[in-house]
Protein backbone atom coordinates (compact mmCIF):
# COMPACT_ATOMS: atom_id res chain seq x y z
CA UNK A 1 0.00 0.00 0.00
CA UNK A 2 1.39 3.33 -0.82
CA UNK A 3 0.65 6.84 0.50
CA UNK A 4 -0.47 9.42 -2.05
CA UNK A 5 1.67 12.11 -1.12
CA UNK A 6 -1.14 14.81 -0.88
CA UNK A 7 -2.37 12.85 2.11
CA UNK A 8 0.65 13.45 4.50
CA UNK A 9 2.06 16.97 5.80
CA UNK A 10 5.84 16.97 7.13
CA UNK A 11 5.93 19.71 9.46
CA UNK A 12 7.74 21.20 12.39
CA UNK A 13 7.07 19.13 15.67
CA UNK A 14 5.16 21.45 18.42
CA UNK A 15 5.29 20.79 22.11
CA UNK A 16 1.56 19.76 21.85
CA UNK A 17 2.45 16.83 19.40
CA UNK A 18 5.09 15.00 21.90
CA UNK A 19 2.73 13.15 23.09
CA UNK A 20 1.85 11.08 19.95
CA UNK A 21 5.52 11.12 19.11
CA UNK A 22 6.31 9.23 22.19
CA UNK A 23 3.46 6.98 21.20
CA UNK A 24 4.87 6.56 17.81
CA UNK A 25 8.13 5.71 19.48
CA UNK A 26 7.09 3.52 22.11
CA UNK A 27 4.56 1.77 19.76
CA UNK A 28 7.78 0.74 17.55
CA UNK A 29 9.87 -0.19 20.17
CA UNK A 30 7.22 -3.12 21.39
CA UNK A 31 5.72 -4.59 17.97
CA UNK A 32 8.45 -3.18 15.25
CA UNK A 33 11.60 -4.34 16.69
CA UNK A 34 10.89 -6.99 18.92
CA UNK A 35 12.22 -9.50 16.14
CA UNK A 36 15.81 -7.70 16.44
CA UNK A 37 16.25 -6.76 20.46
CA UNK A 38 15.13 -8.73 23.65
CA UNK A 39 12.54 -7.92 26.20
CA UNK A 40 15.26 -6.96 28.46
CA UNK A 41 16.73 -4.93 25.94
CA UNK A 42 13.85 -2.95 24.62
CA UNK A 43 12.58 -2.08 28.66
CA UNK A 44 15.90 -0.70 28.57
CA UNK A 45 15.28 1.52 25.63
CA UNK A 46 12.53 2.66 27.30
CA UNK A 47 13.18 3.46 30.59
CA UNK A 48 12.39 6.83 31.69
CA UNK A 49 11.26 8.24 28.53
CA UNK A 50 8.49 10.35 28.49
CA UNK A 51 7.02 13.39 26.02
CA UNK A 52 8.41 15.64 27.58
CA UNK A 53 12.00 14.59 26.98
CA UNK A 54 11.01 15.05 23.14
CA UNK A 55 10.72 18.60 24.03
CA UNK A 56 13.76 19.00 25.77
CA UNK A 57 15.88 17.76 23.17
CA UNK A 58 13.98 19.96 20.47
CA UNK A 59 14.83 22.94 22.62
CA UNK A 60 18.71 21.76 22.75
CA UNK A 61 19.35 21.94 19.04
CA UNK A 62 17.86 18.96 17.92
CA UNK A 63 15.49 19.57 14.83
CA UNK A 64 12.34 17.08 14.71
CA UNK A 65 9.51 16.95 11.92
CA UNK A 66 6.23 15.33 12.31
CA UNK A 67 4.19 13.78 9.81
CA UNK A 68 0.37 14.09 10.00
CA UNK A 69 -1.99 11.70 7.80
CA UNK A 70 -5.65 13.36 8.03
CA UNK A 71 -4.88 15.24 10.64
CA UNK A 72 -2.98 12.32 13.09
CA UNK A 73 0.73 11.90 13.25
CA UNK A 74 1.52 8.94 12.21
CA UNK A 75 5.78 9.51 12.07
CA UNK A 76 8.74 11.77 13.26
CA UNK A 77 12.51 12.28 12.54
CA UNK A 78 15.15 14.11 14.41
CA UNK A 79 18.61 15.30 13.58
CA UNK A 80 21.38 17.38 14.90
CA UNK A 81 24.26 18.62 12.64
CA UNK A 82 24.48 15.99 9.35
CA UNK A 83 23.46 12.90 11.80
CA UNK A 84 19.73 11.63 11.29
CA UNK A 85 18.79 11.07 15.43
CA UNK A 86 15.84 8.82 14.37
CA UNK A 87 12.97 8.06 12.30
CA UNK A 88 9.91 6.00 13.36
CA UNK A 89 7.36 5.16 11.61
CA UNK A 90 3.86 3.94 13.11
CA UNK A 91 3.89 0.45 12.37
CA UNK A 92 0.37 0.52 11.25
CA UNK A 93 1.34 3.21 8.41
CA UNK A 94 5.02 1.49 7.57
CA UNK A 95 5.84 0.30 4.06
CA UNK A 96 3.54 2.89 2.65
CA UNK A 97 5.98 5.85 1.59
CA UNK A 98 5.64 7.58 4.70
CA UNK A 99 8.97 6.51 6.04
CA UNK A 100 10.81 7.71 2.76
CA UNK A 101 8.94 10.84 2.37
CA UNK A 102 10.15 12.09 6.02
CA UNK A 103 13.67 11.13 5.39
CA UNK A 104 13.54 12.97 2.21
CA UNK A 105 12.47 16.01 3.88
CA UNK A 106 14.98 15.55 6.47
CA UNK A 107 17.94 15.02 4.08
CA UNK A 108 16.77 18.04 2.00
CA UNK A 109 16.97 20.57 5.24
CA UNK A 110 19.98 19.41 6.28
CA UNK A 111 22.07 16.73 4.49
CA UNK A 112 22.41 13.72 6.45
CA UNK A 113 25.75 12.20 6.09
CA UNK A 114 25.51 9.67 8.96
CA UNK A 115 23.75 7.84 11.24
CA UNK A 116 23.45 4.77 13.73
CA UNK A 117 20.23 2.32 12.42
CA UNK A 118 18.70 0.28 14.57
CA UNK A 119 19.15 -3.85 13.39
CA UNK A 120 15.83 -3.09 12.08
CA UNK A 121 16.34 -0.12 9.60
CA UNK A 122 19.74 -1.17 7.60
CA UNK A 123 17.90 -2.24 4.52
CA UNK A 124 15.54 0.80 4.98
CA UNK A 125 18.79 3.45 4.71
CA UNK A 126 20.64 1.22 1.95
CA UNK A 127 18.18 3.08 -0.14
CA UNK A 128 18.72 6.48 0.36
CA UNK A 129 23.03 5.18 -0.61
CA UNK A 130 24.08 4.64 3.15
CA UNK A 131 26.74 1.89 3.97
CA UNK A 132 27.66 0.23 6.88
CA UNK A 133 30.46 1.35 8.09
CA UNK A 134 30.74 -0.06 11.48
CA UNK A 135 28.67 -1.92 14.86
CA UNK A 136 28.51 -0.50 18.08
CA UNK A 137 26.17 -0.31 21.06
CA UNK A 138 24.36 2.70 23.45
CA UNK A 139 24.73 1.44 26.94
CA UNK A 140 21.53 1.87 29.20
CA UNK A 141 20.49 1.06 32.73
CA UNK A 142 23.63 -1.18 31.88
CA UNK A 143 22.36 -3.45 28.86
CA UNK A 144 23.69 -3.10 25.60
CA UNK A 145 21.51 -1.93 22.48
CA UNK A 146 22.87 -2.74 19.59
CA UNK A 147 22.77 -0.56 16.10
CA UNK A 148 24.69 -0.15 12.50
CA UNK A 149 26.82 2.90 12.31
CA UNK A 150 26.00 4.01 8.46
CA UNK A 151 27.95 6.85 6.41
CA UNK A 152 25.99 8.06 2.95
CA UNK A 153 27.83 6.64 0.25
CA UNK A 154 29.04 9.23 -2.26
CA UNK A 155 29.18 9.05 -5.71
Amino acid sequence: MSVDPSDIVIREMQESDTADVHSIHTQCLTTTLTAHYSTTQLEAWMYGRSPEGYWRFANSGETFRVVERHGEIVGFANWQGDELRSLFVSPDCQRAGIGSALFEVCDRENRVSFLKATLGAVSFYKRFCFVEAGRGFDLKRGTQLPHVLMRREEG
